[in-house]
C-alpha cells in the first residue's frame, strides 16, 4: 500500500487487517447458506432447503437406516458453532440420537457433536465444538436408527480468514 496516496479508510482497513485477531472476540460467518448439499433420500423435500435461508421449508429424508443431511461448504473453514432449527410444522420428535461430523473429506470425517434429543417442533438447537474449532469442508447430520430426518434450516459458523 502506499501510503502517500491511500485514503484514510484503505489505511485504517491494512491496519486492522494486520492486528493479530483474539480468538474471544472473532468475528464469525455463516458459511452454509445457499451450499451444495445432499441427503440420504428424498421425501417431500429438497437437502438445499436446509440451507436456504427460509424458516418455513425443510429437508426431508425417507424413513432410513441411519439417515443423513450434508452440506459441502465448498473449502475447508474453521468451523466454531452450528445451529440446527428443527421442522416447524410437525413431528419435532424425530430429531434424536444426532451425530454432527465434519471433516476435509467425505472418508475422514470426525464427531463434532451429539444430540440425545428429542427435540421439540421449531426448537434452534446450538453445538460448539467439544475440543477446539475444527478446520473442515464438510458437514453431516446423521440420526442412528431407523428414522425420518427433516431439518428446517442448518447454519454453519466459522472464521473466514
Amino acid at each position: 500500500m502506499n501510503y502517500n496516496t491511500a485514503t484514510l479508510s484503505e489505511m485504517l482497513k491494512e491496519l486492522l487487517r494486520r492486528i493479530p485477531k483474539d480468538p474471544k472476540y472473532v468475528q464469525l460467518s455463516e458459511v452454509a447458506y445457499g451450499k451444495q448439499t445432499k441427503q440420504s433420500s428424498g421425501y417431500l423435500f429438497y437437502a438445499s432447503a436446509a440451507v436456504d435461508g427460509n424458516f418455513n421449508t425443510c429437508s426431508h429424508t425417507g424413513l432410513d437406516a441411519s439417515p443423513y443431511w450434508g452440506v459441502d461448504l465448498g473449502k475447508e473453514y474453521k468451523i466454531f458453532r452450528t445451529e440446527n432449527f428443527n421442522r416447524k410444522s410437525c413431528c419435532g420428535e424425530r430429531l434424536h440420537d444426532l451425530d454432527i461430523t465434519t471433516g476435509p473429506s467425505h472418508n475422514q470425517m470426525y464427531l463434532y457433536a451429539q444430540y440425545k434429543g428429542p427435540a421439540g417442533k421449531g426448537e434452534h438447537l446450538v453445538f460448539k465444538c467439544n475440543n477446539s474449532p475444527k478446520y473442515a469442508r464438510y458437514v453431516r447430520l446423521t440420526i442412528k436408527g431407523r428414522e425420518y430426518l427433516h431439518v428446517g434450516e442448518v447454519k454453519v459458523y466459522a472464521l473466514d480468514d
